[in-house]
């Protein structure tokens, strides 16, 4: 027992002293030496005599070696396994920094290769649309692993932009169908061949809609080095297509001329109804405006009846056109071109009557055949017509509206009857929904006006039942104001609607108009002398709605100082209330003012007749005007009475002026003598009817 264990010790001391040497063969960094745990102490046993067959020899320790230069080096890393990425590496990038592409892909230094990961970092990279060529490449790695790199052939930056040919069309109409059509091709972007191909479409598209059906668009790219490039769209227009003669067949219920009447884009343009000129100048051609007239067409034969009629076909000659006959510009420029004669095939049908007018689910009104005459303007009997029944769907969401139902829907189902040959059986199912109530009104945009000015306008308040009429006339009176930006009505409102209270909550958005107004002027005349003036106005004072205006002119001829003050709502009901306080001062010089008929200076010339022989004198005048009115109930009419008082001087300056005035005879002018406080008392009734 003690002998094997005295023979396993030595073995163990060798293998500890073999490990570092093939460590160091290995190029690996020398391990820390383990510390053996301290063993327990065995109890002291009695010595035994020595075994004169076991020769035990004691380890040396090593004698200690300066280390060597490699073994201060850096170590080299450990080798990693084959299928173990080793590093990534991206290879012909120039614009796109090597941290944003190793952000877009997925796959990581040290994670193990996989072809699907790879793949996916491909798309990635692929999708951002920077690059035309891209390729994987993996290699063997230094260590064994794999570098994996990825080649990329950036594309190139769109430097400029420009058109030739482009006769019909300017460039910025060209950058505004662009931004319509949302083709996103502009200076400093990326250069991508689809949305160059998609650019050349469009502009062919609106080359076709000015005439230009024939029009060919080449874009032209010159590469820009180092990495840029100009791309240029040559433009040939070629002739331009003109309509020609508009050919209806198959109609017998109406006239061709009364049928290309409902046309709107292609028909010629003239003085509609006129036998001589109603054909003046052909259109100009375009394909994609065929259907839509085809469509007119039909809606043209539906609203007098013909419930069935359409156009089933429709065809095109395109021939060449010279120059011919006596140029006359606008109406025969003798330019060879092209023209469209145009043959549109009608199938008109049987012209319908409504036989059955129903409603389905109506429960707000009980008499549904006084709603079918006054508000489609049909009944049993009528001619059917789909312009009547749009337009009397149309009010009737209007009417309901007006009662509080926001979600009304009505959905119409005309059925030809059966068993007959011309009649059509009606039938509209009606979805009320609910009735609603406004819970709150609310305003936004509103900085300087007070939301009492803008409330007083509504005639809508809350508790109230919603009423879309009441709102879009609130619109209206809003606007007559001139405190904000034009308001439509379809778009003022926000509504929010509550289902469970049946209540909405209305807000109305505004943004404010500039409310005040200064200005300053000043002129010199040889003959008139001179002046100068400043004024101050402003249509929302203080934000209350109130009007304040003054203005001050001094000058040779004439003093004129005014102030005035319109209150829109006279204690808080619709009451208008204002007063001007106005003061005044003419000089008037005849040399002067025959000067200024005349247009040149004869004021030297009416001197030398003596100034006293002159018809000149000075009026003075101050006073006031003050009105009173009444806006009418639920209506944009306004009853008033206004009343002015002045008193007004009269100074001559000459013996001439002093005569004449005597020979006028003032004497029975109301004042203290003939031409000292002439006074002056007007009433006027007035009525008006603001139609903004």
């Amino acid at each position: 027992m003690s002998t094997s264990g005295t023979c396993i010790i030595p073995s163990f001391f060798v293998l500890l002293a073999v490990c570092p040497v093939w460590g160091d063969q290995q190029t690996q960094p020398p391990a820390p030496q383990q510390q053996n745990p301290p063993q327990q102490q065995n109890p002291p046993q009695p010595q035994k005599p020595p075994n004169p067959f076991e020769n035990v020899p004691e380890q040396q320790p090593a004698p200690t070696q300066p280390p060597s230069p490699s073994a201060t080096q850096e170590a080299k890393p450990a080798p990693v396994g084959e299928n173990i990425i080793e590093g990534i590496d991206f290879r012909g990038q120039h614009k796109v920094p090597q941290d944003t592409l190793r952000a877009l892909i997925f796959t990581k230094k040290g994670d193990v290769y996989d072809e699907e990961a790879i793949h996916r970092d491909f798309i990635s990279l692929w999708n951002t649309g920077r690059f035309d060529d891209l390729r994987v490449e993996k290699e063997k790695g230094p260590n064994g692993g794999i570098i994996l790199r990825f080649v990329v052939t950036e594309r190139r930056t769109v430097h400029t932009i420009d058109y030739t040919g482009n006769k019909s069309i300017t460039k910025s109409e060209i950058l505004d169908r662009f931004k319509d059509r949302h083709v996103a091709l502009s200076p400093e972007s990326q250069y991508d061949p689809g949305k160059v191909q998609r650019a050349k479409n469009v502009l062919q598209e609106y080359e076709a809609e000015r005439g230009h059906q024939y029009a060919t668009v080449t874009p032209q790219i010159r590469q820009v080095p180092p990495g840029g490039v100009d791309i240029t769209f040559a433009i040939d227009e070629g002739p331009k297509v003109k309509v020609g003669h508009i050919i209806i067949d198959g109609n017998s219920a109406f006239s061709s001329r009364d049928v290309i009447r409902a046309m709107k884009n292609l028909k010629p343009i003239g003085i509609p109804h006129s036998i001589l000129f109603e054909n003046l100048f052909a259109r100009t051609y375009d394909s994609t405006k065929l259907d839509e007239d085809s469509e007119r067409i039909r809606q043209f034969y539906q609203s007098k009846g013909y419930f069935e009629a359409r156009v089933i076909n429709h065809s095109e000659r395109v021939y060449d056109v010279y120059g011919q006959g006596i140029k006359v510009p606008i109406f025969n420029p003798k330019k060879p071109g092209k023209r469209v004669d145009i043959t549109m095939v009608v199938s008109e049908g049987d012209k319908y009557t409504l036989r059955n007018f129903n409603f389905v689910g109506m429960k707000l009104f009980h008499t549904p055949d006084l709603i079918a005459r006054s508000v489609f303007g049909m009944a049993p009997g009528s001619v059917f017509s789909t312009e009547k029944l749009q337009k009397g769907l149309d009010n009737l969401r209007k009417l309901y509206g007006n009662f509080g139902y926001i979600d009304f829907v009505p959905s119409p189902d005309p059925e030809i009857a059966p068993g007959v040959k011309d009649q059509i059986d009606l039938t509209i199912d009606v979805d009320e929904g609910h009735q609603f109530f406004v819970r709150r009104i609310d305003f936004q945009g509103n900085t300087t006006t007070r939301d009492r000015v803008i409330r007083r306008e509504l005639l809508v308040d809350e508790g109230d039942l919603y009423s879309q009429q009441l709102l879009d006339t609130s619109i209206l009176r809003l606007n007559q104001l001139g405190f904000f930006d034009p308001l439509k009505p379809e778009d003022a409102w926000t509504i929010t609607r509550d289902t469970k209270t049946n209540t909405v909550d209305l807000l109305l958005k505004v943004h404010e108009r500039g409310k005040n107004s200064i200005q300053l002027q000043g002129g010199v005349s040889g003959i008139s002398g001179s002046f100068i003036g400043a004024s101050y106005s402003t249509n929302n004072f203080l934000g209350l709605g109130e009007t304040l205006s003054l203005s001050a002119q001094i000058g040779t001829l004439l003093d004129n100082i005014t102030f005035g003050f319109t209150e829109p709502y006279l204690f808080d009901k619709p009451i208008q209330a204002g007063l001007t306080i106005f003061y005044q001062r003419y000089s008037y010089n005849q040399g002067q003012q025959a000067s200024i008929l005349a247009g040149q200076n004869l004021i030297s010339y009416y001197n030398s007749l003596g100034t006293q022989n002159l018809l000149n004198y000075v009026s003075n005048g101050r006073g006031f005007t003050t009105f009173v009115s009444y806006q009418l109930k639920r209506s944009f009419a306004r009853v008033g009475v206004s009343y002015g008082y002045s008193i007004q001087t009269l100074t001559p300056l000459t013996t001439a002026a002093t005569s004449y005035f005597d020979y006028l005879d003032f004497e029975g002018v109301g004042g203290p003598n003939s031409l000292s406080g002439i006074r002056t008392s007007t009433i006027t009734p007035t009525f008006s009817y603001n139609t903004v």
